[in-house]
C-alpha cells in the first residue's frame, strides 16, 4: 500500500479544528495560567527534598534551573508569538524538523504533562494524610505510597479537573484566575512568617553551605523535583491558540511567570532553611540528610510553622493545610487543560487517530483529547503511588521536549525567514546553547535508576511512530510498518524486562543488609549487554525505515538522527559518573565517584551537548508541513479561531469525520 496521504494535508485537518477553538483568553488568564502551573505541588514538596540533596547550597540549584527554563522560556516565546497553534509546544518541531524527530518529541511531551494531574492529586492526598495532619487516614501506607483508599480519592480528583475542564475555556481561564491569586498570597505570606524565625546558623552547620559538593546541587535539580517545579510556564504556549491575542501576549506571560516563579521558588528555600528548629525536629545533631524521613520530608513548611514556637505561625500553618488542596489541585486542573491540549497537537500531526481533533461545539474544548488525557492519567497512579517517584519522571521526560524549543526556534528562522515574528528574541544562538545544553544537563544528572525509567519508556513508545504516522507520511505499506513496529516493540520490552530484572532490581535487591552488593565489574557487564542490545533494537528499524521511506521519508528520518544519539549518548555517559554512584537517589556503582569522575564529566557532556545542539539546528529543514503553515497564517484570517465577540460562525463548521 502506498503512502495514505501527503505530508502537510493534515496541517489542513487541524486547521478545520484550530479554527473552531474559542479565543478567549487575556494577557492575565495566560500568565495565570502559566504561574498557577509553576506554583503546584513543588513548593510544597521540593524544598525539603532540595534540602536533603543539597543543604543549603539547593539555593543554588533553584537559581541555576531558573537561568535554564528562562532561556528555555524565551525561546518558546518566539515561536509562540509566530506559530500560536494550540498544542504548539508538539506540534512545532513537526514544522520544523518533520515527523520523526516530531514524533520523539512529541511522546516525552506527552509522557510528562499526561501524568502532572496524576501527580498533583498524589500532592494532595499525601500531605492531608501525613501525621501530622492526618486528615485522611489510611490514605498513605507506612512506607510512604498511597494505599488503595489514596488511589481512590486520587481519582476521584482526576474526574473533578476533568469537569473543570470540560466547562470550556473560558470558565477555566476566569477560575484559575482566582485560584492563583490564593497561591501567590500563601507562599508570600509564608516567607513573611518564616522570616521571623530564621536561624543563620543554618546555613553553616551540618556541613556548612554546601555539604554533598556540586553533584548534589545538580542532582537535586532533576530528582527533587527543582525543575519539576518550574514546568509550569508551558501554559501560555500550549494554549496560545486560545488567546485574543497571542502574538503579543504569550511572550509576555511566558518570560513574567518564569521571573517571578524564581524569585518565589528561592526565597521558600531560604525561608525553610533558615527557619528548620532541630531540636523540635528530632533531628540531633543536624543532619540535611535526616530530612529524609519524618514530618518534614511528608509536610514540609506544614511541620516547619509548627515547630517554629510562636503560637501565629502554628496558626497560619491551618491555612497551609487548605492551600495543600488548593496550589496542587489548581495545578492539576490547568495541566489536564495543557496536557489536553498536547494530545490535541499530537492527534494534529498526525501521529494518533483523527478523534482527537473534534471540537465540543459548545464549549469549544477538544472533548475526546480531554477524555483520553484523563483516563491515561489516572492509569499511571497505580505504578508511581508517591510524589517522590513522580517528580524526577516528569522533569526528565518534559526536558526531552523542551530542549527541542531553541532548535525549532533556529530552524523556523533559516527556514522561514519571512514569517512574522511580533516577538523576536536577540542573541537567539547564545540563548538558544544555555536553552539546550542546560535542558540536557538536567536530563544527565538524574541518577541511573531515575533515568532508566524515562529511557525506557521513551524507546517502548518510540515504535507507535509505525503504527498511525509513518503508513500515511513516509511511503512504507502498512503492513511493512506495522511488522517494523510490533517487532521493534517486542524486542524494546524484552529488553526492558531483562535489564530491569537483572541490572536495575537486581543490584536494589543487593543492597539490603542479607545481600552483598553486586561488584562494579558485574554490573559494567550486565549493562554493556543491555545497552548494546537496546542501541540495535532502535537502530536496526530505523535503518530499514529510511531504506524504504519515499525521499521526504528519508529526510525526516535524517533530521531526527541526532535525538536517538542524544538520548543514548547520555544514557551511556550517566552510567558511568557519579550520578550513578550516589546510592541513596538510585546509582546503582559502588565506585564513589563513578569511573568519569566530577569534575571532568562536566566538561566532557557539556562538548557532547554542543555538539548535538549544531547538529540539531542544521538537521531542521523546510517541511511540507511548515509550507502548508505558512499559507494559513499569510492569509486573511487564516489564524483566527471563535474569538468572544466576533460571533461563532466558525460553530457551523462540521466536525472533522473519524
Amino acid at each position: 500500500m502506498a503512502s495514505m496521504a501527503p505530508s502537510g494535508g493534515q496541517v489542513l485537518l487541524a486547521d478545520e479544528s484550530d479554527r473552531k477553538l474559542r479565543r478567549a483568553l487575556s494577557f492575565q488568564d495566560l500568565f495565570m495560567i502559566s504561574f498557577g502551573g509553576v506554583v503546584g505541588s513543588g513548593w510544597l514538596f521540593a524544598v525539603s527534598y532540595a534540602a536533603q540533596l543539597a543543604g543549603p547550597a539547593s539555593i543554588v540549584a533553584w537559581i541555576i534551573c531558573g537561568i535554564f527554563m528562562m532561556a528555555i522560556g524565551l525561546c518558546f516565546a518566539e515561536v509562540a508569538s509566530s506559530l500560536h497553534k494550540t498544542g504548539q509546544l508538539v506540534r512545532g518541531p513537526l514544522y520544523s524538523h518533520g515527523g520523526f524527530t516530531g514524533f520523539i518529541i512529541a511522546a516525552a511531551y506527552i509522557l510528562g504533562s499526561i501524568t502532572v494531574p496524576a501527580i498533583e492529586a498524589e500532592a494532595v492526598i499525601t500531605y492531608l494524610a501525613s501525621k501530622p495532619p492526618g486528615i485522611i487516614p489510611n490514605a498513605v501506607a507506612a512506607n510512604g505510597l498511597l494505599s488503595s483508599e489514596g488511589v481512590g480519592v486520587a481519582i476521584l480528583l482526576l474526574i473533578g479537573f476533568f469537569f473543570l475542564n470540560y466547562v470550556g475555556v473560558r470558565f477555566l481561564g476566569a477560575f484559575n484566575t482566582v485560584v492563583t491569586w490564593w497561591k501567590f498570597i500563601i507562599p508570600t505570606l509564608t516567607i513573611i512568617f518564616l522570616f521571623t524565625v530564621y536561624h543563620a546558623s543554618n546555613f553553616t552547620i551540618a556541613g556548612g553551605f554546601s555539604p554533598f559538593g556540586w553533584p548534589g546541587i545538580f542532582t537535586s535539580i532533576p530528582t527533587a523535583g527543582i525543575g519539576f517545579a518550574y514546568l509550569g510556564f508551558r501554559g501560555a504556549a500550549q494554549f496560545s491558540g486560545e488567546a485574543k491575542n497571542p502574538q503579543r501576549d504569550a511572550p509576555r506571560a511566558i518570560v513574567l511567570s518564569i521571573t517571578a516563579a524564581v524569585i518565589l521558588y528561592v526565597l521558600l528555600q531560604v525561608v525553610f532553611i533558615g527557619a528548620i528548629n532541630w531540636t523540635a525536629a528530632g533531628i540531633i545533631p543536624p543532619s540535611w540528610s535526616a530530612l529524609s524521613s519524618g514530618p518534614l520530608h511528608t509536610a514540609p513548611f506544614y511541620n516547619v510553622m509548627k515547630q517554629a514556637g510562636p503560637a501565629l505561625l502554628g496558626g497560619f500553618a491551618a491555612f497551609l493545610l487548605a492551600d495543600a488542596v488548593i496550589s496542587p489541585a489548581g495545578t492539576g486542573w490547568v495541566f489536564l487543560g495543557e496536557a489536553t491540549r498536547a494530545v490535541y497537537g499530537v492527534g494534529a500531526d498526525g501521529y494518533f487517530p483523527k478523534p482527537l481533533l473534534r471540537i465540543q461545539q459548545r464549549t469549544r474544548i477538544p472533548w475526546i483529547a480531554l477524555i483520553v488525557t484523563t483516563i491515561v492519567g489516572g492509569i499511571f497512579i497505580a505504578p508511581f503511588p508517591s510524589w517522590y517517584l513522580f517528580a524526577g519522571f516528569v522533569t526528565d521526560a518534559f526536558a526531552v521536549s523542551l530542549i527541542m524549543g531553541p532548535l525549532t526556534l533556529l530552524a523556523l528562522r533559516r527556514h522561514s525567514p519571512n514569517m512574522k515574528r511580533p516577538f523576536r528574541l536577540p542573541a537567539a544562538w547564545i540563548i538558544g546553547a544555555i536553552a539546550f545544553i542546560g535542558g540536557a544537563f538536567v536530563i544527565y544528572w538524574t541518577a541511573f535508576g531515575g533515568l532508566f525509567y524515562v529511557m525506557s519508556v521513551l524507546f517502548l513508545v518510540l515504535p507507535v511512530v509505525y503504527f498511525f504516522y509513518v503508513p500515511r507520511n513516509m511511503g512504507l505499506s502498512l503492513g511493512t510498518a506495522l511488522v517494523i513496529g510490533i517487532v521493534e516493540l517486542a524486542l524494546t520490552v524484552a529488553v526492558t524486562a531483562w535489564g530491569y530484572v537483572h541490572l536495575y532490581i537486581g543490584d536494589v535487591v543487593s543492597l539490603s543488609a542479607t545481600k552483598p552488593p553486586a561488584s562494579d565489574g558485574t554490573l559494567i557487564t550486565t549493562f554493556a549487554i543491555y545497552y548494546i542490545s537496546l542501541v540495535l533494537i532502535v537502530a536496526a528499524p530505523t535503518a530499514l525505515l529510511y531504506v524504504k521511506s519515499h525521499v521526504d521519508g528519508k529526510r525526516m528520518v535524517k533530521a531526527g538522527i541526532w535525538v536517538l544519539v542524544l538520548l543514548l549518548g547520555m544514557y551511556l555517559i550517566n552510567f558511568f559518573s557519579v550520578y550513578n554512584s550516589w546510592l541513596s537517589v538510585g546509582g546503582l556503582l559502588i565506585h564513589p565517584n563513578g569511573y568519569i569522575p566530577t569534575p571532568w564529566d562536566t566538561p566532557l557532556f557539556l562538548v557532547f551537548a554542543a555538539i548535538i545542539y549544531v547538529w540539531g539546528v542544521f538537521s531542521g529543514y523546510r517541511t511540507k508541513d511548515l509550507e502548508q503553515v505558512e499559507q494559513l497564517l499569510s492569509r486573511p484570517g487564516g489564524d483566527v479561531g471563535v474569538t468572544e465577540g466576533t460571533g461563532d460562525a466558525a460553530a457551523a463548521m462540521t466536525e472533522p469525520s473519524p
